[in-house]
């Protein structure tokens, strides 16, 4: 038995020991008891009360013995920087510990995760120019309004996506189909190095799992249960993104597509879920303004246009969304600025007023609005 019952430990052996089923058992027991160290404190009746199974299957989960193999794997995960996120801390995602299946703990390399408002973007590993762009133009965005980006870490779309995000300040997470530690795909050294860095890297697969082909299917539940909205770019009908917006589907979350050509079966898919009714995802505007009003309450404010000298950032959350849709040369109608922010147009007239107040906007001949500096 350990001399001390660091929760770290406790949660090492449970990844050695624990599958399928039994996860899920552990998911609920550590939330009805707040921590490791009280699962393990707990009766084994109790336990599997709390638990929703029988005596014999809480057994493993109440060992308080080191697992085979532990001593290896405690050693991977400390060379590696790496540390444990159990279900009932606060750094775990909130959107995924409310999702159908949440793994009852993280592996996590990196920065530590933010709060901020989630958004998958998932897409095709064999991806266009076309669909790298519409990646990195909505990724961008979403960084630069303060929002999470999370996608696979693979090649192609995912790749396009966390280092546009890295780029514009923002925070990204990669969900891993093996362990935080092990260098896959290969070619991706570099931007693992920029993740770990400024962003963060993902798994519930213990340190030194290699990728199996079927993990990677099951992390996209994860991928999709951290996000409150997941865009598809670029899927064709048979892919691993669906299988995410089907998850995204079944956790009540939201859909968004980029529309893709008609000719060709690169963007069958993300076609096939705007005409099953997805969200139209053209750019980062058209998600955000899809976000609701918790969400955008919680776009981080530093993210924002700068104000002109003189002038402060705007405090209410629907004048930054406004200023956020102005960030550009050219003037636009109240009409546009509607469509893109989704405020109605009560609202919009107010954060317009707010932000001319500030010093951060003004009104042009014809109903037009710029930002305050914005135009050449």
């Amino acid at each position: 038995m350990w001399s001390h019952r660091m929760p770290a430990d406790i949660v090492l052996s449970w990844s050695l020991r624990v599958r399928g089923s039994g996860s899920r058992a552990l998911s609920r027991l550590l939330l009805a008891a707040g921590s490791p160290e009280a699962v393990l404190g707990r009766p084994p009746g109790e336990a599997a009360a709390l638990a929703g199974v029988g005596l014999a299957e809480v057994g493993p989960l109440l060992d308080p013995e080191p697992a085979p193999g532990f001593g290896e794997l405690r050693r991977r995960l400390e060379a590696s920087g790496a540390r444990v996120v159990t279900i009932c801390d606060a750094e775990y995602p909130a959107l995924l510990r409310e999702a159908p299946d949440p793994p009852p703990f993280l592996f996590v390399r990196g920065r530590p995760l933010g709060d901020g408002p989630v958004v998958a973007l998932v897409g095709s590993r064999r991806a266009t120019r076309s669909g790298i762009e519409a990646a990195r133009l909505v990724a961008a965005g979403l960084a630069r309004a303060g929002g999470v980006v999370v996608s696979g870490f693979a090649h192609g779309i995912d790749a396009a996506a966390h280092g546009a995000a890295l780029e514009n300040g923002g925070e990204t997470w990669g969900v891993l189909g093996c362990g935080v530690d092990v260098p896959y795909p290969a070619a991706h050294d570099r931007l693992r190095a920029r993740m770990v860095e400024g962003g963060a890297l993902l798994s519930e697969l213990p340190p030194g799992t290699e990728p199996q082909p079927w993990h990677f299917p099951v992390r996209n539940r994860i991928i999709a249960g951290c996000a409150r909205i997941v865009v598809v770019v670029e899927a064709a009908l048979k892919s691993g993104s669906l299988i995410t917006a089907r998850c995204a589907a079944e956790a009540g979350r939201d859909v968004a597509a980029v529309p893709g050509p008609v000719i060709g079966e690169q963007s069958a898919g993300a076609n096939a879920l705007l005409k099953d009714g997805a969200i139209l995802g053209r750019d980062a505007a058209d998600v955000l303004r899809e976000l609701p009003d918790e969400d955008v309450l919680r776009l981080r404010a530093a993210a924002m246009p700068v104000a002109p000298a003189g002038a402060r950032a705007p405090d209410d959350p629907d004048a930054a969304l406004v200023l956020l849709a102005l960030d550009g040369a050219e003037p636009r109608d109240a009409d546009a600025l509607a469509a893109t922010t989704g405020l109605s147009a009560a609202r919009l007239s107010a954060a317009l007023v707010l932000l001319e107040l500030d010093g951060l906007a003004e009104a042009l001949p014809g109903a037009q609005f710029a930002r305050k500096g914005a135009r050449a």
